[in-house]
């Protein structure tokens, strides 16, 4: 029986691969401090001489080809070292170590000592390890001994660590360590760690011996750990661990957005039935020093910056339900700080979440509660109000150390480096942001924080790099809940990006659509060559017919794209581009299906000419015609007739939408009804407008209810229905539908550019319509709610005769 054996210098690769960076390896050795109680945690750097100094020394030291030379390096090397901390810090401990150096040590020796003369410690007065536990746990890679427990025993933290790869965090540190142990019923137990040991190629882990030997400990506390790193591998300064440590990391490593608790207290100050509100401290419990200095602050985000916020984005999700809110799982609260509004607050109920996300109610609930708040700022305006104040430098400065994008804190500690603005982009932040064409809600303006706890989103893992999450479905869905419902939603309420939003998002569909309609016209008359030589004479018309209107849509096409560069070059109506684009999308919808169709005829015809194959052809053919009269309705979109007014009959153009529409009506068992207000029949109202524009915007009224009339009917209604009104008298036209309706939290955002709940919805539709009556000085408004509270009717207002 064969098993693996491992080298020692896996475990070599283990650090490298997994421990990025020497502030994520202090942080691994902050939760595993953390983990075991301790109520803080001490770093102390020891950095009394420069790391310069001490790898000239060395380097110095291995070139001394005899006793005589080396001696006399010593001699150099223990002056140049004295001097070096002489009026600065004169640490006994490096007078004591250089001591050693008169006892005509060797090479090894005098190298080691000068190794240890800067050093990192961390300490904690936790519950400690005693011998048995420093070699079942400690010494095991990937121990399972925190994946059973979420809580610690008396401070009901949240257990922090679950790969037991923490304590590889010592091998990024520094090439030496020794960890001492003790605890309430034991003596302290120490390791001593030659990590160089394990580069050797020739050895399997196996063979390096670590010894545990009992020993004193080193603190007066009941139990404890301290850890002592040295044989230094990066080059620690003051500034370094004042300013990337502490200033750009440890500051990050808490929640900027952590609620201060309010405790009761009672007193004889406190009259009866009343009770006395006060703060919590929530210090964060780690204490930074540099040889052995005083602490330095860990500071939560400047005031400097708080007070020029400009708007805050706050998510709130529980899949069982929120508390105070019997329908709602999510809850969004929109606070805008510059223009003063109240918060826009809106819920989301467990249909609405599993419709626009396309997933189920017990996916949903495989994430587990999740809460995310996005600051925003915007720059231009941050200068222009900072240095009005004259602290712009350090509005800057902040911002630029909190921004990021959304940082993920799992139980209060963020993990990794997400939420920075280099590096990766969980999120897809800035992605998402170019895509739109514009850059007002991306990593730079930013600063963001969602909390997940290890017991409550056991979906939600860290990768072993602590770069972010392990793709899984649960991480795939808190993205997409976060860029559907907070960030698009703040991008909405922003508007910064206004026009060239818009345009962008219509880019897309008008620089994909006309090559891949073509692809599908070829296919079709394909399918309609070998269709014609394989029917019988009587439906060669049929075959020939629809042979003249895909010629048709291809000429067409080639007019809209025209009409779509020329709009690109102008950029003076995005109606213009709104109109190419929709019309290719609709066309490229319908002919998806057409095609189809003729495959499906090919297979059918080349087996016999039943009256049912017949039947099909004939309605192939009515389907494509009626793309081609949607198309020429929408001929003033092309360069020869656009925005060209013109008188002309209003009820006849909505007759031949709808019956441009009866195809897909009857496919999906839709009963649409057009009349005018209390008349039996269809009669002339002329308007003037463009035909082309008002075409676009009721196709898009009518496709928005097909759509939504098939997710679901208003309740008490089985029948899927859609009423088009037209009231001469009013001047408006109403359309209806008897769908799921619209929440009154979505009145104020449906006509916005980009607002879907649709899972893959563009959010164009309405906002087009309602751009149309703009452009006519009239208005697109929803119709009064229904007994339900919900939205089903749209009405558009008519320009007076």
């Amino acid at each position: 029986m064969a098993i693996f054996s491992v080298a020692a210098r896996t475990l070599v690769h283990l650090g490298a691969e997994l421990i990025t960076s020497d502030e994520v390896a202090i942080n691994e050795l902050i939760k595993n401090a953390f983990d075991a109680e301790s109520p803080r945690v001490k770093i102390d750097i020891h950095i009394p001489i420069s790391h310069t100094t001490i790898d000239e020394s060395i380097r110095k030291i291995d070139q001394s080809q005899d006793i005589i030379a080396l001696k006399k390096e010593i001699e150099i090397i223990k002056k140049n070292i004295s001097d070096e901390i002489t009026g600065s810090s004169n640490d006994s401990r490096v007078q004591e170590l250089l001591a050693k150096l008169d006892s005509n040590p060797s090479k090894e020796d005098v190298k080691s000592i000068l190794e240890s003369l800067n050093y990192i410690s961390i300490e904690d007065t936790g519950c400690g390890m005693d011998a048995e536990t420093l070699e079942s746990v400690f010494l095991a890679i990937g121990t399972p001994s925190k994946l059973t427990t979420n809580d610690t025993k008396d401070l009901s933290r949240k257990i922090l660590g679950n790969k037991g790869i923490g304590r590889l965090a010592m091998m990024r540190l520094g090439d030496n360590a020794n960890v001492t142990s003790w605890t309430n019923d034991s003596q302290a137990h120490e390791i001593q760690f030659d990590w160089r040991l394990f580069d050797d190629p020739t050895k399997e882990i196996n063979d390096i011996t670590l010894d545990i030997r009992p020993t004193k400990p080193p603190r007066q506390t009941p139990a404890g750990t301290v850890i002592t790193i040295s044989a230094l591998k990066s080059h620690w300064t003051d500034e370094k661990v004042r300013n990337k440590l502490v200033g750009d990391f440890l500051r990050r490593l808490q929640n900027p957005f952590i609620k201060i608790e309010e405790e009761s207290v009672n007193n004889d100050e406190v009259q009866e039935g009343e009770t006395k509100k006060k703060k919590k401290t929530l210090g964060f419990p780690i204490d930074v020093h540099i040889n052995g200095g005083a602490r330095i602050p860990i500071e939560g985000m400047k005031k400097v910056l708080t007070d020029l916020v400009q708007a805050d984005m706050e998510l709130e999700f529980d899949p069982n339900g929120l508390e105070d809110c019997s329908a709602g799982i999510l809850r969004t609260n929109l606070i805008d700080y510059q223009r003063g509004n109240e918060p826009e607050v809106t819920i989301r109920t467990e249909q609405e979440l599993t419709h626009a996300l396309t997933t189920s109610i017990d996916a949903l609930k495989k994430i587990g509660p999740i809460r995310a708040t996005i600051r925003w700022f915007n720059r231009d305006r941050l200068r222009q109000q900072a240095t009005l104040h004259g602290n712009w430098k350090a509005a800057k400065a902040e911002l630029d150390i909190w921004s990021g994008g959304i940082a993920i804190y799992r139980d209060g500690f963020r993990v990794g480096f997400s939420g920075q603005s280099t590096g990766e982009d969980w999120l897809g932040l800035d992605s998402s942001a170019l895509k739109r064409g514009g850059f007002a809600v991306n990593r730079i303006q930013t600063v963001g924080a969602l909390e997940i706890s290890r017991a409550l989103n056991p979906g939600l893992v860290d990768r072993s790099n602590r770069e972010g999450l392990i793709e899984s479905p649960e991480a795939n869905l808190v993205r997409e809940m976060l860029t559907k419902f907070a960030i698009d939603e703040l991008r909405r309420y922003i508007g910064h990006e206004g026009q060239e939003e818009k345009k962008a998002k219509l880019d897309d569909i008008v620089e994909s659509a006309p090559a891949t309609i073509r692809a599908r016209v070829l296919q079709a008359e394909q399918g309609l060559t070998d269709i014609r030589s394989k029917v019988s004479a009587e439906v060669q018309g049929s075959v020939q017919s629809i042979a003249n209107h895909l010629h048709f849509i291809k000429n067409e096409v080639t007019r809209f794209e025209e009409a779509s560069k020329l709009a690109g070059e102008r950029r003076e109506d995005i109606l213009e581009l709104a109109g190419v684009g929709t019309v290719m999308s609709g066309v490229l919808h319908e002919l998806t299906r057409t095609t189809g169709h003729t495959r499906q005829l090919m297979q059918k015809l080349s087996k016999d000419e039943s009256p049912q194959t017949k039947a099909l052809l004939s309605k192939l053919d009515a389907e494509i015609k009626a793309i081609n009269t949607r198309l020429r309705q929408l001929d003033p979109l092309t360069p020869s007739g656009r925005h060209r007014k013109e008188l002309f009959d209003l009820a006849a153009l909505l007759n031949t939408i709808v019956e441009g529409y009866a195809a897909r009506f009857e496919r999906h068992e839709v009963n649409c009804k057009l009349f005018i207000s209390n008349e039996s029949e269809l009669r002339p109202v002329k308007v003037n407008m463009v035909r082309g524009f008002v075409s676009l915007a009721i196709e898009n009224l009518i496709t928005n209810s097909i759509y939504w009339v098939q997710q679901g009917a208003k309740p008490g209604r089985t029948e899927r229905c859609i009423s088009i009104e037209l009231d001469p008298e009013s001047r408006t036209l109403t359309l209806r539908d008897n769908g799921p309706g619209i929440s009154p939290a979505d009145k104020n955002r449906v006509f916005t550019a980009g607002f879907s709940l649709r899972p893959r919805g563009q959010g164009l539709g309405l906002f087009i319509a309602a751009e149309v009556a703009t452009y006519h000085e009239a208005k697109l408004v929803l119709d009064s709610a229904d007994d339900d509270g919900r939205f089903r009717g749209f009405v558009l207002e008519l320009p007076k005769e």
